[in-house]
């Protein structure tokens, strides 16, 4: 099992695994939609993204989101998305994902990754907590919906 950037030539591929993660949380397959989404990512460097792969399958995925810190007046990434499809998870395939993002925003010379994840997400955040992740206690987080 691999763990490596993806390029324009996996987006079909990745597409279906993203759908995969979309319908997890509660989203209608589409596809065409997902495909779609991944590409604007891409094709506008808003995204990088990570794929693991097992015998050329395509097992999960991460996607890293650049932000930027004011105050600090450095960069950080997002990770607001990992995924591993069922059948491959408690193998250390999130693991080997977030490693390779945790590098890439080394070599970036980024300030942090943050990350935010379902309350009752227990299994996550245990892994997240064992890779180093500190749970923010001083930070609320608010939403403005506007669709």
């Amino acid at each position: 099992m691999i763990v490596r950037r993806a390029t324009k030539e996996d987006l079909n591929q990745l597409a279906v695994l993203f759908d995969e993660y979309r319908q997890f949380y509660g989203a209608s397959s589409n596809i065409k939609e997902s495909f779609n989404f991944l590409t604007q990512r891409y094709e506008n460097q808003e995204s990088v993204i990570f794929i693991h792969v097992k015998d050329e399958v395509f097992t999960g995925f991460v996607l890293l989101y650049l932000g930027f810190s004011s105050v600090a007046c450095s960069t950080y990434y997002i990770l607001d998305d990992v995924y591993v499809t069922p059948i491959f998870r408690r193998q250390g395939s999130a693991k080997q994902l977030i490693d390779t993002a945790i590098l890439f925003a080394r070599h970036q010379n980024a300030q942090r990754i943050s990350l935010e994840t379902q309350k009752n997400n227990y299994h996550s955040h245990q892994l997240y907590e064992q890779m180093g992740f500190v749970k923010d206690n001083e930070f609320q987080t608010y939403h403005c919906f506007l669709k």
